[in-house]
Formats: structure tokens, sequence, C-alpha cells
């Protein structure tokens, strides 16, 4: 089972195609990856010939043992980096926003316990 994860802008963050808030959103997806964490990103979009394609700031994870200590130091960051950040974090039919590194633990712990409960019924 995976879940997804969106990052959400502040409204004070700049354009979502900028160059800053692009390579943010780069870095994120090398601190994820970089923690050998399986991530495919969500919704890339083309670019024109020469430009770096724009990340869409959506990546979908494999649900495991070790997700949260995986994802939290990389996805908080992101979140305290500017206030009016969130993360959607999405598994089946649940979808949680969340704004610190407390409740991104709340939230991964809850996926692993629908996770449980989904394989356990079929």
């Amino acid at each position: 089972m995976e879940l997804q994860i969106s990052m959400i802008p502040s409204p004070e963050d700049p354009p979502w195609r900028s160059e800053d808030y692009q390579s943010e959103l780069r870095r994120l997806g090398l601190a994820l990856s970089g923690d050998g964490l399986e991530i495919h990103e969500v919704g890339s979009h083309s670019a024109c010939s020469g430009e770096t394609s724009p990340i869409s700031g959506e990546w979908r994870v494999k649900l495991g043992a070790t997700l949260e200590s995986m994802l939290k130091a990389p996805v908080s960051s992101w979140l305290q980096a500017r206030r009016g950040r969130t993360a959607r974090l999405r598994i089946g039919e649940i979808e949680a926003d969340v704004r610190t590194a407390e409740d991104l633990g709340r939230v991964i712990k809850i996926a692993k316990c629908y996770q449980e409960v989904t394989e356990n019924e079929s």
C-alpha cells in the first residue's frame, strides 16, 4: 500500500514554477530518496526543450516500518522553512493535512493501522 504526499505551498511562497520554489522541491525530493526511501513522483509536468521539468511536489511512497523516521526530518524541514506550508498525506480514502513533525508522525501511524486493517480484510 502506498502513501501519497503532496506539498502545499504557503501563500508567502514564490510562484510554483519559480526557480526558488522548484529548487526547494528538488532538494526535498533528493532528501527523501537519499534516505533510501523508494519514492515516485506524481503529476510531473512537461517542459520546453532545454528547460528543467517542473516538479509537482507530490510523491508516492510505500508504507513500511521505517517510513516515519525517513520522512520526518526532510518533510518537517520543508514545513518549517516558511509559515503556512502544509503536507497533505493520502492513503486509500483517508486524507490529512499536517503542519508539524508531530502531526506527521501521528498520521503515518494511522496510515499503518489503516494498511493493516485493509490487508486483513482482503
